[in-house]
């Protein structure tokens, strides 16, 4: 490893001042501190090393000859090419410079005479506000390439799901062909191979969809179309889709109606995926002969409830914070139990959040989960609905 000398860890002072008696008692003054100190009697010298050596800060007169103090500062605070620095002016003319200097680009201004303990304290103070916005430019950086991380990664899954789709599309198509024997007749063995790659290819269509849709809402292109319908008809909808894969795996499916006809005026294409996404999501994480308990009401005179309950393996406390969250899974292993992408239920809170409504969770390992949305009654552009449980957390 390089050793690093005492002079490279120096910090570079530049002093601008036409007066050498003044230039000499500063650096007479900080001789024991930890400074380089460059001098500089005039502006074009003073730019001429700022250029050169690029200060940590500087310590700059009003009053120069020729190119004054203001003019230097306002030089150099247009050089977009350098980092901050740190410009204390100094003058004895008071409050007029003083105005005049911190409008102009100065971050702090002296009045000469100055005594030496307090210039110390100006310094250190300044180089405390350096530190501080250098490292707020850092970390705006960093999450400007996180950012364009971000977006390339987006726009390589948008690509990949719709190559994905075409092909997908025909898989699933001649599988049909193939198990209604249009082909001919197939035996049993062949029968429950084709179910099964049919099975295969409508779970990987589901997550494709659920990633075309996650890119719709990220990029603002899902239009709200409201129309007035009974949440029956939903939960009508819900059962005869996730009834198939409930009885694979033994699960009952209870839909109750607390109120009767409860009705919304809402997007029921976007009320779909919210129940698909969760009770799918429910089932899967339920145990084998356990139910799955979907349930509706009337919260308030504006808003009514929909209750997902399970009786499965629940989410831990330290991980219920997260759940929300684009592709987080609580076990992230190539050799997990459970599959999928973790992006279910972080659409869920977008689609929730885009109809205003919110959502809740309440878990206990290994006794099951509650998911609790609050939908507005009627679909409001502008308004969010006010919900008045205060365990609820806002969707957005």
């Amino acid at each position: 490893m390089k050793n690093i000398t005492s002079q490279e860890q120096k910090i570079k002072l530049l002093i601008v001042d036409d007066s050498n008696n003044n230039r000499t008692a500063i650096s007479y003054w900080l001789d024991e501190e930890n400074y380089e100190i460059l001098h500089a009697s005039d502006g074009i010298s003073a730019l001429r090393i700022i250029d050169a050596f690029i200060p940590d800060i500087i310590l700059l007169d009003y009053n120069l000859p020729g190119m004054d103090g203001i003019e230097v500062c306002q030089r150099i605070r247009a050089n977009k090419k350098l980092p901050f620095i740190p410009i204390i002016m100094m003058s004895s003319f008071a409050p007029e410079a003083n105005v005049m200097a911190l409008e102009q680009g100065a971050d702090e201004f002296i009045v000469m005479p100055v005594m030496p303990n307090e210039l110390k304290s100006r310094l250190r103070a300044m180089l405390r506000l350096k530190a501080t916005v250098s490292e707020s430019i850092q970390l705006s950086k960093e999450n400007k390439k996180l950012q364009d991380l971000d977006k390339i990664k987006s726009n390589f899954i948008s690509k990949a799901s719709h190559e994905l789709k075409t092909p997908l599309q025909s898989i699933l198509g001649y599988s049909d062909i193939l198990k209604e024997g249009l082909q001919g007749e197939l035996s049993y063995p062949q029968k429950l191979m084709v179910n099964q790659i049919r099975e295969a290819g409508e779970q990987l269509f589901q997550l494709i969809n659920q990633l075309l849709d996650f890119e719709s809402i990220e990029k603002g292109h899902i239009t709200i179309s409201p129309e007035i319908f009974y949440i029956e008809s939903i939960f009508n909808y819900i059962s005869q889709v996730m009834s198939p894969l409930a009885m694979k795996k033994n699960v009952n499916l209870n839909f109750v109606l607390e109120d009767k006809n409860i009705q919304l005026q809402s997007d029921r294409n976007i009320v779909q995926k919210i129940l698909l996404n969760i009770v799918s999501n429910s089932i899967k994480f339920s145990s084998e002969n356990s139910m799955v308990l979907i349930s509706a009401k009337d919260h308030n005179s504006d808003s009514i409830e929909i209750k997902i309950q399970d009786y499965g393996i629940g989410i831990a406390k330290s991980n219920i914070a997260y759940i929300f969250d684009k592709f987080w899974q609580g076990d992230d292993s190539i050799t997990r139990t459970y599959g999928g992408l973790g992006i279910g239920l972080s659409l869920v809170k977008n689609l929730i959040s885009l109809l205003g409504g919110q959502i809740a969770v309440d878990s206990k390992p290994n006794k099951g989960s509650i998911f609790k949305v609050i939908l507005p009654k009627e679909y409001r552009q502008t308004t969010p609905t006010v919900i008045e449980e205060y365990s609820l957390q806002n969707a957005g």
